[in-house]
């Protein structure tokens, strides 16, 4: 089935549900990733939990956004979910512009000549990439923006999210790789950090995606 029809059909079997009671929900899971999130942080000892967790609530939130096309195509089960994927990217996005608020000191040194004279802070600057192409997304993520743009300009437009994703999974790798390969060496005496949580499950998400990619594509041939 072409993936506009399987939408459209996915989307009839799903009972009405007003977008306050979407938001309000997506919000109550939201605090639930975040409280979750920080008090494992805090188990950890690790240092500024409040930051790290709004992080990691954002890559959550967006990352599910990204992830329940896939998950509904696949497996029918989580069909009735599709409906909070505009929520979820949205109240993701709301978390991430708090991380770049509560990160100000490091995007301001984009501002410093001396930041561009040693070379791009590659962490840095993909997750401002990624945080500019959310920001499209979530001005287009509306009835309007659908019509004025027309249906196929404004989908490959929201598909340009999934480039921010591999942005945000370079981002974290960045800068979480150096500190994950030193747990892993020294014995994994502890839980593993989010940061190799997020990592991998953001990795589901491009995986699964390339392989709706290459679902779609085989059924259209």
């Amino acid at each position: 089935m072409p993936y506009p029809k399987w939408h459209h059909s996915t989307i009839k079997k799903i009972k009405a549900i007003t977008e306050k009671q979407l938001l309000f929900r997506t919000i109550i899971f939201s605090l639930f990733v975040f409280v979750s999130s920080y008090f494992y942080i805090l188990n950890l000892s690790a240092r500024n939990p409040l930051n790290k967790s709004v992080a990691d609530t954002s890559i959550i939130l967006i990352g599910l956004s990204m992830l329940l096309t896939s998950l509904c195509y696949f497996w029918n089960f989580v069909d009735t979910k599709i409906i909070y994927r505009k929520h979820l990217g949205l109240v993701g996005f709301a978390y991430g512009i708090f991380h770049i608020i509560l990160s100000y000191s490091s995007v301001l040194s984009l501002l410093k000549p001396e930041t561009w004279q040693k070379g791009i802070y590659w962490p840095l600057f993909t997750g401002v990439i990624a945080t500019i192409i959310f920001m499209i997304m979530a001005l287009i993520s509306n009835q309007y923006s659908a019509r004025m743009l027309g249906g196929i300009v404004w989908r490959a437009i929201l598909r340009v999210g999934y480039i921010a994703v591999v942005l945000i999974w370079l981002h974290v790798f960045l800068l979480k790789s150096a500190r994950i390969i030193t747990w892993y060496i020294e014995g994994m005496k502890t839980p593993p950090s989010t940061g190799l949580i997020t990592l991998i499950f953001m990795s589901i998400v491009i995986i699964l995606r390339i392989l709706l990619w290459v679902s779609l594509h085989q059924k259209k041939s």
